[in-house]
């Protein structure tokens, strides 16, 4: 009797030829929210692509088993999913998509041109109105770089274009900018940072910008009762108030975690169990680790959906390296799958080591061209910034980003970073102190 094969699931079987390929060639197979979402092409599904849009795509169909059984979307009404889902991220933030004439025409802040038959209800901004602009959005071709027009730009086409103060309807506003409810909101985030502590031997410096006044970024800071030093760096997917919630309930349950934690990796699995009912579907939160034993010398790194931290050390062979291993974000999964993803890299430092953490938004910011700072960028800009302090360094760094975009910075920036102060030298060994006491004595 011949040995019967074993079926393998259905949801389970691998991909055919065509859906890889299409994957790598197929436009509609492409398509990316601002967030970091891949849309599932069968479905319209948005699916957290943190670790990369392929690697997402295809783990995501193979358990979905969506394309077995269906026809892929049109191209368009994927661009219109797309749209949807950032125009829901962006709009409680972004003043610039939100004018409306009084005839009910929307200004597109793309390409400021006004768009007729933009519907609001009683003067809101409904599911429908959201629909509406992401069609105009997809077929706009400005909009596919994600850049606004600045707002000085905005001014101009509202006055071209006839519309009085209050025909913009941008809502109530200070000087800043920033609407009333958003700048009460960016300073009670404002207070819940926390201060760098002193720490002999070691200097602490950071640089927080929130893109639309309250931020997706992160950073906490906190001394154990051992005596380590634990330091996050974290970045939510998103922007606005949706994302700075979430950050405020981060901040909360990382310092409640901590009063009882021993370890980083133990208390960054908790974390995603404790975080993991706060996030909506599909958001997640990508973090850089450290604990630092100050006598030992020793830093323990965790990465989770994070990219690499800069150690660097200009008396060293190796000037400066990438440390952290890779590891999974944190919400995407139970703490079970999330606590096999993520390892530790220890690091044992040196007298004059620097290393320096950051978000997304200081490689990601990109000019008028449409070109990214990148890596190089930030790398060189680091080297520009060595001869003063830490907090010079990291001030200067988000300056360079600042006049690469023109002040137009389309993300949040964090820049975090620690130093390990060289010793004072021991004149008292010193040949010179030497030879003087020896004539003094004389």
């Amino acid at each position: 009797m011949p040995a019967q094969s074993k079926s393998i699931p259905l949801q389970r079987r691998p991909l055919t030829t065509d859906i890889l390929r299409r994957l790598e060639t197929d436009p509609a197979f492409m398509v990316m929210t601002g967030d970091n979402h891949w849309i599932d092409p069968y479905t319209g599904q948005a699916v957290p692509a943190a670790q990369g849009r392929l690697e997402a795509a295809r783990a995501h169909l193979m358990d979905s088993g969506s394309w077995r059984d269906r026809d892929p979307l049109p191209r368009m009404q994927l661009e219109i999913v797309r749209w949807r889902i950032d125009l829901m991220r962006l709009l409680p933030s972004e003043p610039r998509l939100r004018i409306f004439g009084k005839d009910g025409r929307w200004l597109n802040p793309f390409n400021g041109e006004l768009v007729a038959d933009i519907v609001r209800e009683d003067g809101k901004i409904t599911a429908t109105t959201i629909t509406a602009m992401a069609r105009v959005l997809c077929t706009c071709p400005p909009a596919a770089s994600g850049r606004l027009l600045d707002s000085q730009s905005l001014a101009s086409k509202v006055q071209a274009l006839g519309l009085t103060r209050s025909d913009a309807n941008v809502g109530k506003s200070t000087d800043t900018g920033l609407s009333i409810d958003m700048e009460k909101a960016r300073n009670v985030q404002q207070n819940m940072l926390s201060a760098l502590p002193d720490l002999d031997g070691y200097d602490l410096a950071v640089h927080f910008t929130p893109q639309a006044g309250v931020s997706g970024d992160f950073y906490e800071v906190i001394t154990m009762h051992s005596g380590d030093l634990m330091f996050f760096v974290g970045d939510v997917s998103g922007h606005g108030m949706q994302a700075a919630l979430v950050v405020a309930t981060a901040l909360k349950t990382i310092r409640f975690l901590a009063r009882t934690a021993t370890s980083v990796t133990g208390l960054l699995i908790q974390f995603n169990d404790e975080i993991r009912a706060d996030l909506l579907p599909g958001q997640f939160i990508t973090m850089f680790a450290g604990q630092l034993d100050p006598i030992a010398g020793t830093l323990q790194c965790v990465r989770a959906g994070h990219h690499s931290g800069i150690l660097m050390n200009l008396e060293n062979d190796t000037v400066m390296r990438r440390v952290g291993r890779p590891g999974m974000a944190i919400g995407l999964a139970p703490s079970s799958v999330f606590a096999n993803s993520i390892h530790v890299e220890i690091v044992q430092l040196q007298s004059g080591d620097l290393l320096v953490q950051y978000t997304d938004g200081v490689t990601e910011a990109m000019d008028t061209q449409g070109v990214e700072f990148g890596e190089a960028g930030f790398y060189s800009s680091i080297f520009r910034q060595c001869n003063g302090s830490l907090q010079e360094l990291v001030d200067g760094v988000a300056k360079d980003v600042q006049a690469y975009v023109r002040g137009l910075l389309e993300d949040d920036l964090t820049i975090f970073a620690m130093a390990v102060i060289p010793p004072p030298e021991d004149v008292a060994t010193s040949g010179e102190w030497d030879e003087n006491d020896n004539d003094t004595r004389a």
